[in-house]
C-alpha cells in the first residue's frame, strides 16, 4: 500500500472514552472542526564549578495537550465524553474524570475515515484542562476544550505502560467509524444564531438594555437583545502532584477556585447604561442559563456578576458602536446537551 502524501480531514477520526475502555462507534467525536497535538518535555540543567559545559541535562516528566473545536449540532459534546458526563451535574466531579483520547490517520485516498486505520495515536489519562463556548452571528456555534496529560503513544507501541497498543485498541471494534459513509448528518442541525435561544435563556437585564423599537415584537421577535457574540469560558489549570520515589506524578488537580467567565457583545443603540458609584456598591448577582435549540444548556449558576463593560466603535470608519459586558463566577458550570 502507498505511503499517505498528507493528512487532511476526511482521513481523520477522534474517539473519546473512559480511561481504560475500548472506543466505540459512540465514542466517536461528531461534528470536530479541528485536532491539535502536542508534548512539550521540560528539561533542567544542572552546572557546576569549574567547567562551561553542562554537567547534566535532566529530563523532568513531558506534558501532553489534545485541543479539539466541534461545530454545537445535537451530538454529544467533547465535554460530556471527556468527563464521562459529569460535566452535567458537578464542576469538581467533571475535573477529576480521566479519558483516553484516540487520533487515527486513515489513507489519503479515501473519501471516508473507515476500515483499518494507518496509524493511532493513544492519548492516555487526560484531564480536561480549558473549556469555551463561543456564540456568534458569523459561523456555526462551537465547542473548544483543551485536555492535557502525560502519556501518549503511538500504533502498537506501550513502553510497558498501557497494557495494549493503541491500533490494537482500535481494532476491537471494526465499525467504530462506520458512521462516516458520506451520509452523516447531524442531529439537530448546526447550530446558528437563528438557534441561539435568547427567550429560553435567563440573561441579566442590562443586556436586554440595547431593546430596539416595537417593530422587533410586531413580527413576532421577542427578547430582542442586539446581542453578536456570547463566550462563555473556563480553564481549571490541572497541575501535577509529584512524590519522592516516582518519577511520573500521581495526580492531577484543579486548581480551584477557578474563575468561569461569560462575555457578551451586544450593538448599542443607548450607550452602555452602567452608573458607576465610588461611594457604595454597585453590582448584584446574575443568573445565568444559555440556551440553543439543539437542547444546549450552559448553566453558570446565580451568582454572576459584571466584572468589566466597554463601550466601544461607531467612528468614522463607518462601523456601529457595541458594548461589551462581561460577567464571571467562580466553581460554577454545568453543561447539558448532545
Amino acid at each position: 500500500m502507498a505511503r499517505n502524501q498528507r493528512i487532511f480531514y476526511a482521513c481523520q477520526a477522534v474517539a473519546i472514552v473512559g480511561r481504560g475502555a475500548a472506543p466505540t462507534a459512540a465514542s466517536v467525536v461528531k461534528g470536530l472542526q479541528s485536532v491539535g497535538m502536542s508534548s512539550t518535555f521540560t528539561l533542567d540543567q544542572v552546572f557546576e564549578m569549574g567547567q562551561i559545559e553542562i554537567y547534566e541535562n535532566i529530563e523532568e516528566v513531558a506534558d501532553i495537550e489534545v485541543t479539539l473545536e466541534k461545530v454545537i449540532d445535537g451530538e454529544k459534546l467533547i465535554f460530556d465524553l471527556a468527563s464521562n458526563g459529569a460535566c452535567k451535574t458537578d464542576v469538581v466531579a467533571a475535573t477529576k474524570e480521566r479519558c483516553d483520547v484516540y487520533v487515527a490517520v486513515f489513507d489519503d485516498g479515501l473519501s471516508h475515515a473507515t476500515g483499518v486505520p494507518r496509524n493511532v495515536c493513544f492519548n492516555s489519562g487526560m484531564f480536561t484542562s480549558s473549556v469555551a463556548y463561543n456564540y456568534s452571528v458569523d459561523g456555526s456555534a462551537t465547542e473548544s476544550v483543551t485536555l492535557v496529560g502525560n502519556d501518549r503513544f503511538w500504533n502498537a507501541d506501550t513502553a510497558g505502560v498501557i497494557h495494549q497498543g493503541a491500533s490494537n485498541q482500535w481494532a476491537t471494534n471494526s465499525n467504530i467509524t462506520s458512521g462516516f459513509d458520506g451520509t452523516d448528518t447531524p442531529v439537530s442541525g448546526v447550530v446558528r444564531r437563528v438557534d441561539v435561544d435568547i427567550a429560553g435563556s435567563t440573561l441579566p437585564a442590562i443586556l436586554k438594555s440595547q431593546g430596539g423599537d416595537d417593530a422587533s415584537s410586531e413580527a413576532g421577535i421577542s427578547d430582542n437583545a442586539h446581542i453578536q457574540s456570547i463566550a462563555v469560558s473556563t480553564d481549571f489549570g490541572q497541575e501535577n502532584i509529584q512524590e519522592l520515589g516516582r518519577f511520573g506524578p500521581y495526580h492531577r488537580y484543579a486548581t480551584f477556585p477557578v474563575e468561569v467567565t461569560c462575555d457578551f457583545e451586544v450593538i448599542a443603540t443607548s450607550g452602555d447604561l452602567i452608573n458607576v458609584s465610588g461611594a457604595a456598591p454597585n453590582l448584584s448577582n446574575n443568573t445565568l442559563i444559555i440556551k440553543d435549540t439543539a437542547g444546549t444548556v450552559i448553566d453558570l449558576g446565580t451568582q454572576n456578576k459584571l466584572s468589566s463593560v466597554s463601550y466601544s466603535g461607531g467612528d468614522t470608519g463607518g462601523g456601529n458602536a457595541t458594548v461589551s459586558y462581561s460577567f464571571s463566577n467562580f466553581n460554577v458550570l454545568t453543561v447539558q446537551g448532545g
